[in-house]
């Protein structure tokens, strides 16, 4: 048999081994698919990846914004508590302030008491016969210093004397007496019976007045 036989042969022997096992192949993938055919299956498995791989990407958007979601809901909780940190602060000092600046209302309600009798007897005191002797003369100006340094101290401890003489009564300050006639307009306090003091804001005690009225006719 000559060589070029022989290849052929080997050659003819090769192609339908292929054939063979190619056939074979189809046979069992139509066992198990027995309705489709190969590119049908090629078809349906790239499909099959293509929607894995849209799931996956649906998937990965909702994480992220539920992630969104929760952040901003942190961050409004934290803006939140924030707020309300400083808020509690705030009405911390001012708790603070207001009891360092009336703790001393008890002390001053007692002691304007005092304070008002000196007044009322530096008031009282015999100004013609003080005039004449320069001994009391010089005791007087130490008394109306006196005087004046004690509102001096307590001014700077936020009391506040209130001596409205000739100033239009205040219901929220001035505690009416008496209703005096007078040619001065309705209203006005034309007579200071007890001075009244305040601390800061708070109303220690009234002012008792004597207020104007129109004279009858």
């Amino acid at each position: 048999m000559s060589k070029e036989n022989t290849d052929n042969k080997n050659n003819s022997q090769n192609t339908q081994k292929h054939q063979n096992q190619d056939n074979k192949n189809n046979s069992k993938w139509q066992q198990k698919h027995p309705s489709k055919q190969p590119e049908e299956s090629v078809i349906q498995d790239n499909n099959s990846n293509n929607s894995d791989q849209q799931s996956k990407d649906s998937s990965k958007i909702d994480i992220e914004a539920n992630l969104k979601t929760e952040i901003a809901t942190l961050n409004e909780k934290n803006l939140r508590l924030l707020a309300e940190l400083d808020n509690l602060r705030r009405r911390n000092k001012e708790d603070l302030e207001k009891a360092s600046k009336y703790a001393i209302s008890n002390f001053v309600g007692d002691l304007v008491a005092t304070v008002e009798n000196f007044f009322l007897a530096n008031d009282h005191a015999p100004r013609e016969e003080i005039a004449k002797n320069d001994a009391l003369k010089n005791y007087a100006q130490a008394i109306d210093m006196t005087q004046k340094e004690i509102v001096k101290t307590l001014e700077k401890y936020g009391v506040k004397r209130i001596y409205p003489l000739n100033s239009q009564f205040d219901h929220n300050f001035h505690e009416a007496l008496s209703q005096i006639e007078s040619d001065k307009e309705e209203g006005t306090v034309v007579q200071v019976i007890q001075a009244g003091y305040q601390i800061g804001d708070r109303l220690l005690r009234p002012a008792l007045v004597g207020v104007a009225k129109n004279k009858s006719n």
